[in-house]
């Protein structure tokens, strides 16, 4: 799609969010979005929104790019652990080619995939596999 998009400077802006809703059993323990926020401040520069329940990284490892993480534990009719993830691009985009934006989408995907790991317990990972 994007090697089609024709002239690059319509491209304003890219938003690249996944959702996974992990299935865990009784008794293991999730983090809440003031524990991601702590896990996260360490590599990242972000804020708590406990209006939105989601964690907002001001900056990310990709220049230009802001994003965010809502967690959202299970309850009745929402079975399992949602996480999702969002990287977007901050203000007018600037991408001097289809390549560059494909890149963008990589970075994006390999920035949403290190969070992941960082959040996500190693013994729900494990039951994953």
């Amino acid at each position: 799609m994007v090697a089609r998009a024709g002239e690059i400077s319509h491209i304003t802006g890219c938003t690249l969010r996944y959702t996974d809703r992990i299935p865990v059993v009784e008794g293991v323990s999730l983090p809440g979005s003031e524990e991601i926020g702590h896990l996260l401040s360490g590599r990242f520069h972000c804020s708590l929104d406990t209006a939105q329940n989601e964690i907002v990284l001001i900056r990310t490892k990709i220049p230009g790019t802001a994003g965010a993480v809502c967690s959202i534990h299970p309850r009745p009719g929402t079975p399992g652990w949602t996480l999702i993830f969002t990287m977007k691009t901050e203000g007018p985009a600037r991408f001097v080619s289809s390549d560059s934006v494909l890149d963008w989408f990589d970075d994006a995907r390999a920035g949403i995939h290190e969070l992941f790991d960082l959040i996500v317990p190693e013994e729900i990972v494990q039951a994953l596999r």
